[in-house]
């Protein structure tokens, strides 16, 4: 059994936590939140509290660990990530979070010291110790260089009652097809206000537009997508859309969490991450670069979510299509 530190006991790193077949520590600087996983325990969909063992400092922590899986959002790595690898002991880093974000975190842990895990459910924070699964799914593990390791293994298994988990040697491909979802759903929930289900509802254009323009910069790097949610990445459509939402359609995600709660996002390595890329090759990246601007625009309390946005970002593909 794996010795695992959760770096973030919020939604996913909490229920992770929670459900693994490991030896499990979470590190967690909110301190009511980690004297709650502790005694009584988390509490997860209403159910009995689960103890758990939970620290909110580095210090505390003791002995090694075979794999640190990062549960912070992206703003909070270079301050949360440096003082893990001082300290040392850790087989391997873990990113569990939302984006581009692992070449940028493997240059903070060394190249080779970082597995790329991408959560196929989504959760809520309710309050200190108690979080909602509000979907089903497992995790996809793999190599950053596509190799299938031992370790890669090891995690998976550890992964499995959570659900369903699989390795896989062409993650760069599967790390995009996460993106597919992330970029298209989170981002649209985050200027609607609405969870997956309601964005499907009624942003129907929108959703097309931004899958189409994720798809389009994949191809263009020469990626090769798969499926997520019961989808190939390369046969979405409106049956399609249908089937995803059959699991998904409660998702509350983190970014339109974050909005709410007046924090900083992660859509900069979300639909931002999409956008750069497409500068990168020459392609332009309308919708993307409009769930960016105002998501930011809400960051700062100029605008709040509303279902009417979503026809903004439809819009800038059309607007964009005249232009040139």
């Amino acid at each position: 059994m794996p010795r695992i530190l959760v770096v973030g006991g919020g939604a996913i790193g909490g229920i992770t936590a929670a459900g693994a077949a490991a030896d499990v520590v979470v590190l967690d600087a909110n301190e009511v939140h980690a004297a709650k996983l502790n005694d009584p325990g988390l509490v997860i969909n209403g159910a009995d509290p689960q103890p758990l063992r939970a620290v909110t400092t580095i210090q505390a922590l003791e002995g090694e660990f075979d794999f640190a899986l990062i549960a912070v959002k992206s703003p909070l790595h270079a301050t949360v990530i440096p003082p893990l690898v001082e300290r040392g002991g850790i087989g391997a880093f873990v990113t569990l979070g939302n984006g581009l974000i692992q070449d940028r975190v493997e240059a903070i842990v060394g190249k080779g010291n970082l597995l790329a895990c991408l959560v196929e459910w989504g959760g809520s924070n309710v309050g200190p110790g108690e979080l909602v699964r509000d979907s089903e799914g497992g995790y996809v593990v793999g190599e950053l260089d596509g190799a299938i390791t031992d370790r890669a293994r090891a995690l998976a298994e550890a992964l499995q009652p959570l659900g369903h988990t699989r390795v896989t040697d062409n993650v760069r491909g599967m790390i995009w097809t996460k993106l597919q979802v992330n970029s298209t759903f989170t981002g649209l929930s985050a200027i609607s206000g609405l969870r997956y289900g309601g964005v499907a509802e009624q942003g129907p254009d929108a959703v097309f537009a931004l899958w189409e323009e994720g798809v389009r910069v994949a191809r263009a790097q020469g990626l090769e997508l798969g499926e997520m949610h019961g989808v190939h990445a390369y046969e979405f459509s409106p049956e399609g859309l249908a089937r995803m939402m059959e699991h998904m359609a409660n998702v509350r995600p983190s970014m339109l969490q974050d909005l709410d709660a007046g924090r900083e996002t992660e859509v900069d390595v979300v639909n931002g991450g999409v956008a750069a890329k497409g500068r990168e090759l020459n392609l332009p990246t309308p919708c993307n670069d409009k769930v960016v601007e105002l998501v930011h625009s809400m960051e700062r309390g100029e605008r709040a979510p509303s279902p009417d946005y979503l026809a903004y970002v439809s819009a800038a593909q059309i607007t964009s299509a005249a232009d040139s």
